[in-house]
């Protein structure tokens, strides 16, 4: 049963006529772009282009916009463009930012705050972080920090947005990049990995293809109390946890700019992952004088097989009056295989546990356009429209029960207009509305089920420049969480032995947020401090609800706030004359209260956590090609509540060290050092018997995680 077929087949006639519309919308813009004027989209300058590039330079006020160009990264000979973005203050927060991710259906426009040439990536597997390590340093021209609302760039973003732009490559060249890794974890086997790259330009087409294959071994080692009622020990428990993940990757792109000014670009990519998760717990009986007897051992092996394949192309050009013109599409195609088993044996007899199988496929169709219209000197409007066609296609079964169907479909349809107004040259107020329409409709064993929903979304900007170093942004926007499709139908949680039951009538939250942001750059490059507060009101909050008696699903449970503080500080160590070492300081407090919907109490959004720090120090030894940094976080207790379970969490904190040397111009070796310090937490688990509103304690569990120290060393070159 493979992905496409079964995919295929759920959409159906109607389904298949929307994505022909989609893809013949693309063609359309094309076309029309083709007939309409010689104006260009995004030049290569892209926004601040006009300014002067030497070192990080501050361009006119009405862009706000800083730009670092190649020489200011010469001392430091960076490999790769991720290489460039840590080297500039602030660059470390961005790619942990990236690193971390999102998983929203569609494009919107709050993507990550990183475009190369002016634009986004028309991916969402295949997106911005994945081509930091695939994109040369000696391919980069220049990097901007764009400090204001930078109009026609289709993307919101509260603070900076990075701007890569590549230089022009000369006719008929190319050049390749390799990336050889070993990974080692104690007690796991070596994870070798590579990434081979080469791109270039011939007959006006500029290209690129890489393949990278990934092995990433971790062993997590929990040790468990169980407790009973009268937190008298029962049990004593020994996990090792084995989980390794191997991943084969192609991806390819294609540009090409015709001499009316229109640029298209294609890309793709095909995937296959496995990832396997072994545990081995030996489980021992806890006397009255605290002494172990060796009762049973627990085997579980899972294992989650997955390809996907993805095709995006974009397309900028200008068509007439109306302005500027970009087109996105693509299409994704994921299918999944999952297998779980977990056994006891005891006294020489196995016993099973729990079994799953589950083949699940999913789907995802987006078209977007924007065209961007300037209306006067200081006024320019940007409107368009997406949508997105989402499928979710899956066959499960429980402890060797009879399999189960369901099918989830979303089509999510917005509309969008943005008016950026520049009221003087420090001064500019961005004002926007998007109007969401979507319909989601579930099918289970022939049991059908659809809802639509209908959606606006203001959004206010402003920002003022107090000098040219010193900026107040003032921000008030509503947005729309994205329903997971796969909490309309029912899982097993593998860590609490509990089953999640789907749940054909949850809705989306939706947020009111308001933030008061103030940035100050300091002289010379040396660094900057941000700092914003911020309030949320949420509605249709989503967190476990009570599914009958004694069961639970994902469901919306009321009203929720949050609030808190953000700040950042970078700054190199010029002033103690080491100019090349640089610290990012992050600090996050938050407060955050729900109504429990098993309880009634007022606690805290689940896994949110009240305090949260960060820092990035790395250090560039001048005229001795060695760098070498550590980077770190730690956060406070998270707390979770399910019907039967109470959670605290307590964390500790992750730290890692890292050395680079530069053995030539382009070729680079790195050695790092994850988790040296220990990543551990403790965690606090409560069962109950039933519903947790009843206060009747059926065990405590006390458990000690942590991950073992992992080592890499990294080969990086361009030839």
């Amino acid at each position: 049963m493979t992905g496409l077929c079964k995919v295929s087949g759920c959409i159906g006639r109607p389904r298949r006529r929307r994505i022909y519309v989609s893809c013949a919308c693309f063609l359309s813009c094309l076309f029309t772009a083709s007939a309409g004027s010689a104006l260009s989209g995004v030049q290569a300058g892209g926004p601040g282009a006009a300014a002067t590039e030497v070192g990080a330079q501050e361009s006119n006020q009405a862009q706000s916009t800083i730009i670092y160009d190649a020489a200011y990264f010469a001392p430091y000979a960076p490999v790769t463009l991720e290489d460039m973005i840590r080297n500039i203050p602030g660059g470390a927060s961005l790619l942990s930012s990236l690193r971390s991710g999102g998983n929203d259906r569609g494009f919107g426009s709050s993507g990550a705050p990183l475009l190369i040439n002016g634009r986004r990536m028309s991916g969402k597997s295949n997106d911005i972080a994945t081509q930091l390590a695939r994109i040369q340093a000696s391919q980069v021209e220049r990097i901007e920090l764009i400090r204001g609302n930078a109009e026609g760039l289709d993307i919101r973003s509260e603070g900076i947005l990075y701007n890569v732009i590549l230089k022009e490559s000369a006719e008929n060249t190319s050049s390749n990049f390799i990336s050889a890794r070993l990974n080692y974890s104690q007690s796991a086997p070596l994870g070798p990995q590579t990434l081979l790259s080469h791109t270039g330009r011939r007959n006006g087409v500029d290209y690129g293809i890489s393949y990278e294959y990934e092995n990433k071994p971790r062993v997590s080692l929990i040790r468990e109390d169980v407790l009973n009622p009268m937190r008298v020990p029962l049990e004593f428990r020994d996990l090792t946890r084995t989980r390794i993940d191997k991943t084969h990757t192609v991806t390819g792109n294609l540009g090409y700019g015709f001499q009316n000014g229109i640029q298209v670009r294609l890309n793709g990519l095909y995937e296959e992952e496995q990832e396997t998760d072994e545990r081995h717990e030996d489980q021992f009986l806890v006397d009255a004088g605290g002494a172990r007897t060796f009762s049973a051992v627990e085997e579980a092996f899972f294992r989650f097989k997955e390809s996907q394949w993805e095709i995006g192309g974009d397309l900028e050009a200008g068509v007439g009056f109306l302005g500027d013109l970009k087109a996105l599409f693509v299409l994704t195609r994921t299918s999944n295989d999952d297998d779980l088993t977990q056994d006891l044996i005891a006294g020489g007899v196995t016993s099973p546990l729990f079994s799953q199988i589950a083949d699940f496929d999913e789907g995802e169709t987006i078209f977007r356009a924007t065209l961007t219209t300037r209306l006067a000197r200081r006024h320019t409007l940007e409107y368009g429209g997406e949508a997105a066609l989402n499928t979710l296609d899956t066959v499960f079964s429980f402890d060797g029960g009879p399999f189960e169907s369901a099918v989830v479909e979303e089509d999510r349809y917005e509309v969008f207009a943005t008016h950026n107004f520049a009221i003087s040259d420090r001064l500019s107020f961005q004002s926007g509305v998007t109007g969401e329409f979507s319909t989601i409709s579930q099918n289970r064993d022939g049991v059908s089920n659809a809802r639509s929903f209908q959606f606006m979304k203001p959004r206010f900007e402003l920002r003022f420049d107090v000098t040219a170093s010193d900026q107040l942004r003032l921000l008030a926007e509503r947005t729309v969480s994205q329903l997971n499709l796969n909490d309309f139908v029912a899982s097993r949680n593998t860590d609490d032995d509990l089953i999640n039951f789907g749940n054909p009538d949850l809705s989306p939250e939706s947020t009111w947020r308001y933030s008061l942001g103030y940035e100050k750059r300091f002289a010379n490059d040396a660094g900057s401090f941000q700092i914003e507060g911020y309030y949320e009101s949420i509605a249709d909050h989503i967190d476990k609800i009570l599914i009958g008696a004694a069961s639970s699903g994902v469901g919306n449970i009321g009203d929720a706030r949050r609030y808190g503080i953000e700040t950042e500080l970078n700054t190199r160590f010029g002033f103690i004359g080491a100019p090349n070492a640089v610290l990012t300081l992050e600090y996050e407090f938050q407060n955050t209260r729900v109504t429990d919907p098993f309880t009634g109490e007022a606690r805290q959004i689940k896994r949110s956590s009240p305090h949260f720090w960060n820092f990035d120090f790395r250090h560039d030894i001048g005229n001795s090609k060695f760098t070498y940094g550590l980077s770190g976080h730690r956060r406070t207790i998270t707390r979770r509540q399910d019907v039967s379970l109470r959670e605290v969490t307590r964390y500790k904190r992750h730290v890692e060290a890292y050395g680079e040397y530069n053995l030539t111009k382009n070729t680079k070796l790195r050695f790092t050092a994850h988790r040296f310090l220990g990543d551990a937490r403790n965690l606090d688990k409560t069962f109950y018997v039933g519903n947790i509103a009843d206060d009747i304690i059926d065990r405590i569990d006390f458990q000690a995680s942590s991950i073992k120290t992992q080592y890499d060393l990294r080969f990086q070159g361009t030839f």
